[in-house]
């Protein structure tokens, strides 16, 4: 197995990046696995750290639902690759995707069977192209300037009929840019809804969250989104901004609820932080009746919550320290990856009843070993373990029910070339930094540089290793760098260039 590291984020770029950033690399290589360990250098590479945003959830869809009580990102509901792929079993060409770049125009998504890219025309409108997922036929392409930085999340949400995401629009106003919600149809691309957020007088709207989407299966005439809406109300003697400050005097939150079907605002509890912490992404997950919310109230702390969405009353609410950088649902338990501070990364798991449950417990912490302050937290979860990279070239699973380690695997550090620069040349050591998802009997793992690996979940005994690309980081550029998606049996990967090949 090859190892990598990732580029640490300073000063302004760290504030900007804080609230959507998920997975963030800067690394190449080859070496096999071992238990040495060596000391790190980081370089300081600026290159991807806007582009590479979501790019694990965009690996795995926005969401996979497997049994009720289930709503878990990290985890595709297929028979992994036992063994090593030998062949590309099918190919075809998209458009070329510039990742790595920053005019990338956001990650490609696969999503209920089809892949959708994102690129820029030459009047810099950016443009969704949709194609059949097995067949690379196209379907649509239009023009969808979605904002590919709302969140954490994969930029388009769905309920089975539509694309949901955010594009921010013009009202007419110079100098005011507000949010809308936008219903794509799936089939044929067409806007069937653009939807303003109620921006009125000198109220401005920002969007905190993530869609999260209810769908009600006998009746999809109920079907519901939700979203955390954040209202400022400015001083407009003062303009937008102010030596670069906006005049904010009034601020309040609310989470607001649409009628999917008939795109009308429904009545649903204000959210009870008055003035949330905008530095810093809310976190939406909706499990059938259950909306949980992690909303930052400081920089330093946030409350996590569930409100029965048959009542709209908030079942419990919980304070702990730091900020969400994700929810993930798993059986009666709650994921929550956790950073403080930019001095402390963890993994709370909580228990959270079944059903509309009253009751919470914090289960267990994980704490994450320093090396890897600053950086997006990789782990994926199945009904068993949380696997989770850990300090220097670490890859832990641990017992979901206890937090207890079921195995490890060490991965060695090796030297490797800056690319560009001043220091160009010159040697540093690299550790993996790992995009985890899982499958029913494989956890497929990326180093970061090009490799890919599948370990049996149970044991940690690598399955197989592959190398699809050989990836190259500098200051200034990315090359080789790719999206995988797992099916039966296989698993898809598009590259840079946007050829997609199906490995069997």
């Amino acid at each position: 197995m090859t190892s990598a590291a990732t580029p640490q984020r300073y000063g302004a770029l760290t504030a900007l990046v804080t609230g959507f950033l998920s997975t963030i690399r800067s690394r190449n290589g080859g070496q096999e696995m071992t238990t040495n360990r060596q000391s790190q250098k980081r370089p300081w590479v600026i290159t991807g750290l806007l582009v590479l945003a979501l790019l694990s959830i965009a690996m795995t869809g926005c969401r996979h639902q497997t049994a009720s009580g289930t709503v878990n990102s990290t985890f595709v509901d297929v028979n992994g690759l036992l063994t090593a792929p030998t062949k590309v079993a099918a190919s075809y060409a998209t458009e070329n995707l510039n990742l790595g770049n920053d005019s990338c125009a956001g990650i490609p998504q696969f999503l209920d069977g089809a892949l959708y890219t994102f690129s820029y025309h030459d009047d810099l409108t950016q443009w969704t192209t949709a194609w059949d997922q097995a067949t690379g036929k196209k379907l649509w392409s239009v023009p969808t300037n979605a904002d590919i930085y709302i969140s954490s999340n994969a930029t388009f949400t769905t309920d089975g009929k539509y694309l949901f995401f955010i594009r921010q629009e013009s009202q007419g106003v110079p100098g005011q840019i507000d949010p809308f919600v936008v219903y794509l149809d799936k089939a044929t691309g067409v806007t069937e809804q653009d939807i303003g957020l109620e921006a009125v007088g000198t109220l401005y709207t920002n969007v905190l969250s993530n869609i999260a989407v209810n769908v009600d299966q006998q009746d999809h005439t109920k079907d519901t989104m939700y979203l955390l809406c954040d209202e400022e109300r400015r001083n407009p003697s003062l303009g937008n901004y102010s030596n670069g400050i906006e005049q904010a005097i009034g601020r309040g939150a609310e989470i607001r609820a649409r009628d999917i079907t008939t795109a009308g605002m429904l009545d649903f509890v204000n959210y009870p932080v008055f003035s949330p912490y905008s530095g810093a992404s809310s976190q939406l997950l909706c499990d059938g009746g259950i909306l949980y919310t992690s909303i930052p109230e400081s920089p330093t702390v946030s409350l996590l919550t569930a409100i029965d969405l048959g009542t709209n009353k908030i079942l419990w609410t919980e304070q702990f320290s730091g900020h969400a950088e994700n929810l993930v649902k798993q059986g009666n338990m709650l994921i929550v990856p956790v950073s403080r501070d930019w001095q402390e990364q963890r993994i709370d798991v909580w228990t959270v009843g079944a059903g509309i449950s009253t009751t919470t417990k914090l289960l267990w912490t994980h704490k994450i070993g320093v090396e890897h302050i600053l950086n997006p937290i990789h782990f994926a979860v199945d009904h068993a373990h949380l696997y989770i990279q850990d300090s220097s070239g670490t890859l832990m699973a641990l017992d979901l029910a206890t937090g207890k380690e079921a195995w490890i695997q060490q991965f060695a550090s090796y030297k490797t070339p800056i690319t560009d620069g001043p220091d160009m040349g010159k040697l540093y050591d690299l550790y993996p930094d790992m995009m985890l998802t899982t499958t029913r009997d494989v956890l497929y793992v990326q180093d970061g540089g090009g490799l890919v690996a599948a370990l049996d979940p149970t044991t940690g005994k690598e399955l197989w290793s592959k190398r699809i690309s050989q990836v190259v980081w500098g200051q200034t550029h990315t090359d080789n760098l790719f999206v995988l998606q797992p099916v039966d049996k296989g698993f898809f990967v598009i590259a840079s260039d946007g050829k997609v090949d199906l490995w069997n």
